[in-house]
């Protein structure tokens, strides 16, 4: 069976591409791949003279895809990968393609060979694949290489210097980056939509030769360059820990341990720990620590493994130097389930002990976080943070039920209940709750709730303030209890992050600008990006900044065009910015998403401002771009 460009296997469950071919011209499957008249017909066609050897009339976009560290990740798990990669290439990387007008020239191996009309089709192509193979989190890092050239076709196969240029460039490419030639560059220069960093001539190897070349802006590891980083504590990031028996349940597992030894890290005031959802990008990579931790912007990573075999657990963890790539210390114990938290803390121990000598055994434990006692709690508690981000409305709503589900398996996790606090203000912000007013109360109480159950929980107490300042315009207690969140926890990006915009709303630009650049430093590669960049747009835009609020705005709304709370924000810049026509745009785009939203109704259910008169300037920006009254 076939639709064109795909054939569909014997099992009638996978699509491939007609005749993948690899690098050295044969197909990915042997004969197997063809049947024996379309080889007949390929061979006869090939030495026909009308599809010999010929320069394409026009130029073309070339584009080449594949998976950083391949080779690595099928040593360590070969079937897993393979089906990672493959349902990767068919879900995500071929549909956006078609989407932007490429045509697929070949498969070759880990790799694709894509070519597109328009570059700068193909450089949203590269963008919006790099999103959302980040959002998947399957540990597989893409890079990908643009050369807008003319190219030789010899049968279904591109040769031509400008061909190899793109190959070669994939060298340069950072895991999750796009580059592209000045031959790209020169088409889409000036496109608003695209942020762009000059990498400056690169010597190509074997070719003899440089081009300039440039990167797409991806992820914030350069959103900040130039800004200063006072940190003068250790910095540390916990890895995912590995699962190679490849068991879908110890996924939930590994992943909770990750975050158990990052919450028990941060809960020291002398370390900078990066962020679960940053660290989830590398997950089932293999690690070298010299680069990831150039990445992270750390000096110590915590890596590890996850054995199973019935209710016995093998777990072993390592603490590396990044700066030299030594293994510090090692840590290997086997222990059943229901230890598994003692465990997280001779872990804790052994990373602290190395990272700060003079601090003593009994005042180091006494930070650590309160533990959860079920783990039917921790896997729904992490199987909504899978949902809860992205705003997709059906998964937003099964999000709460996960979470309700964790709360009435442990209702002493406190966790859970932050994180439920956390959705219902989420569906007051999105323009999704029926009752704003009782969600609201049902956010505060929550939190309250798991302040309660865990004074030190840092997303307690920053959702508990910013519910306080967005919903209910208590400014005074908010900062109290942000405050009190970023004593908890100093490296919590998201406890820096709810504080930027209520230190905004009380006219304290600087400030609220500093702690949303320090929250996206903390988690440069997080799964919710588009968060940290609307926030860092809003604080701009509150000082005044309205170009470069505009631009992170817009940065957030590319990741998550879906961010009801960035669109209003963007409007209201664009209008202040004097460009209303824009902002008429924009706000139709809300309404698509928010058909019920009015300025009376926004005014009764957010309180965005310690001052009146600068609400009354956002409301009646609002209505210059169109939004209904």
């Amino acid at each position: 069976m076939s639709n064109g460009l795909f054939q569909q296997s014997a099992d009638a469950k996978r699509w491939y591409p007609k005749a993948s071919v690899t690098p050295e011209g044969g197909s990915l499957g042997g004969s197997e791949g063809l049947h024996p008249d379309d080889a007949v017909q390929n061979l006869g066609g090939a030495l026909s003279a009308d599809i010999a050897r010929k320069a394409e009339d026009r130029k073309i976009c070339v584009g080449f895809v594949d998976v950083v560290g391949f080779s690595k990740l099928m040593h360590a798990d070969e079937e897993g990968t393979f089906y990672r990669w493959t349902d990767l290439r068919e879900e995500v990387v071929l549909p956006l393609m078609l989407q932007q007008g490429g045509k697929l020239v070949k498969l070759t191996g880990d790799g694709i060979l894509a070519t597109f009309d328009d570059p700068v089709a193909a450089v949203r192509w590269g963008r919006e694949l790099q999103i959302k193979a980040r959002a998947r989190r399957q540990g597989l890092s893409l890079r990908i290489s643009l050369n807008f050239c003319r190219v030789m076709r010899d049968g279904n196969d591109l040769l031509g210097d400008g061909v190899n240029i793109a190959a070669r460039l994939q060298e340069f490419v950072s895991a999750g980056g796009i580059i592209w030639t000045q031959s790209v560059q020169d088409r889409i220069s000036g496109d608003s939509q695209f942020e762009i960093r000059s990498l400056g001539n690169l010597p190509l190897r074997k070719l003899g030769e440089t081009v300039a070349a440039y990167e797409l802006v991806t992820d914030a590891r350069y959103a900040l360059e130039g800004a200063i980083d006072n940190s003068i504590f250790p910095s540390i990031a916990v890895m995912p820990f590995a699962n190679p028996g490849g068991d879908k349940a110890d996924e939930y597992l590994a992943a909770g341990i990750s975050e158990g030894i990052i919450s028990q890290l941060s809960g020291k005031g002398d370390l900078t720990v990066i962020s679960r959802s940053s660290t989830l990008a590398f997950g089932r990579q293999a690690i070298e620590p010299r680069s990831v931790g150039r990445a992270l912007n750390v000096r110590y990573l915590v890596t590890g493994t996850l054995w199973r075999s019935g209710s016995h657990i093998r777990v072993s963890a390592q603490l590396l130097d990044t700066e030299t790539g030594r293994n510090l210390t090692g840590l290997q114990r086997d222990f059943n389930q229901s230890d598994m938290f003692a465990v997280q803390d001779e872990i804790v121990e052994t990373a602290l002990v190395h990272l700060l000598p003079g601090v003593l055994s009994e005042e180091r434990r006494r930070t650590l976080r309160k533990p959860p006692t079920s783990f039917t709690a921790y896997d729904s508690y992490l199987k909504a943070l899978d949902l809860i981000g992205d705003l997709q409305k059906d998964a937003f709503d099964r999000a709460r039920l996960h979470l309700e589900d964790a709360i009435a398996a442990d209702p002493g996790f406190s966790s859970p209940f932050a994180w439920l606090a956390r959705w219902h203000s989420l569906n007051v912000g999105q323009g999704w709750s029926e009752d704003p007013q009782a969600d609201a109360h049902k956010a505060s109480s929550l939190a309250r709730k798991a302040i309660d159950l865990d004074v030190r929980n840092d997303l307690a107490l920053a959702t508990y303030g910013h519910v306080q300042s967005y919903l209910f315009g208590d400014f005074e207690n908010a900062v109290y209890y942000l405050d009190r969140a970023r004593d908890a926890n100093p490296s919590s990006s998201i406890a820096w992050l709810l504080s930027s915009v209520t230190l905004s709303s009380l006219g304290r630009g600087d400030e609220a600008i500093q702690a949303a650049e320090r929250a996206l430093r903390l988690s440069p590669f997080d799964q919710r990006l588009f968060v940290f960049y609307v926030f860092l747009g809003t604080v701009h835009y509150d000082a005044g900044n309205f170009d470069t609020a505009i631009k992170w705005l817009q940065r957030g709304l590319a990741e998550n065009p879906r961010y009801t709370s960035g669109l209003r924000t963007l409007a209201v810049a664009q209008i202040a910015a004097g460009k209303p026509g824009v902002a008429r745009k924009t706000v139709a785009r809300l309404l698509e998403l928010e058909p019920e939203f009015s300025v009376s109704n926004y005014r009764k259910t957010h309180r965005h401002y310690a001052d009146p008169r600068l609400v009354d300037l956002f409301c009646a920006r609002l209505s210059q771009a169109g939004a209904p009254e």
